[in-house]
């Protein structure tokens, strides 16, 4: 018995050690990139940078090593790396823009990370509101208002979509993925289309499962996102303008093509 007691000792006490230094390596890595985004929102775009470097380097080593994480995850972890990075060292992308891509890359992180519910579902206020006004004014045949919200949404939903890959089943993500590009695409000519109400209520509902489906629990650094998301929404009510939008719009399509 004294042995058996002493083996279950032995065990619980490495099995601690273990459980410490795995979150010890998850509250290093979640330091570095809040402090990244901390910095990228002061404009300080070169130190933001070289944390996430750092962040990179270290997390994509463990990254790599754990068996739990797909190929295309893996794909998906290191293109959204990337993507930040380059976005901050390319001085002629938006402010607002470089927050987002690093904001997405926190999102990333904590969805490949987190047991409870994960951050990005605390996004859903705003992909919801424009996708919900992009509805009020397709009804009401307002093109500008439309085009206005259908912008913010794309905006709003670029910020998640690694974040999906990572969450969700492929076959979801290509679903909504579809439905998305569809909207895009189709932004000129949606009076023409007779079933793009219909699409546009498909969307709607696809995404609002996504974002409600799965347990509630939040994590308590869940106030530390509430606080970003309202810079971010606050942020792209001056980003949402047309000529800037196209070129946007193509690197977005690009970013979610490869993630497909």
């Amino acid at each position: 018995m004294k042995k058996l007691i002493a083996g279950i000792s032995v065990f619980f006490i490495f099995f601690s050690f273990n459980t410490v230094k795995g979150y010890a390596k998850i509250d290093q890595e979640t330091s570095l990139i809040e402090q990244s985004l901390s910095l990228v929102q002061d404009g300080d775009y070169v130190h933001g940078a070289n944390l996430l470097e750092q962040l990179e380097s270290k997390y994509m080593a463990s990254a790599k090593k754990n068996k739990d994480f797909t190929p295309k995850e893996l794909e998906t972890i290191s293109v959204t790396f990337q993507n930040a990075l380059v976005s901050l060292t390319n001085d002629a992308i938006d402010p607002q823009e470089k927050v987002a891509d690093v904001l997405g890359l926190r999102l990333l992180i904590d969805a490949g990370e987190t047991t409870m519910q994960p951050m990005w579902k605390e996004m859903k206020k705003s992909v919801m509101t424009p996708l919900e006004n992009m509805e009020s004014a397709y009804k009401r045949g307002n093109s500008e208002a439309y085009e206005t919200q259908l912008n913010q949404f794309l905006h709003q939903f670029e910020i998640i979509y690694p974040s999906l890959i990572m969450d969700l089943p492929y076959d979801e993500v290509k679903k909504i993925n579809s439905l998305v590009s569809f909207l895009d695409d189709y932004r000129i000519n949606q009076e023409s289309i007779p079933a793009f109400q219909q699409k546009l209520d498909e969307t709607k509902s696809e995404i609002l499962f996504i974002f409600d489906q799965g347990n509630s629990i939040i994590p308590p650094v869940s106030i530390w996102t509430i606080f970003t998301t309202g810079i971010i929404i606050v942020g792209t009510l001056s980003y949402v303008g047309w000529r800037k939008y196209i070129g946007d719009r193509n690197k977005n399509k690009k970013r979610r093509e490869h993630n497909d």
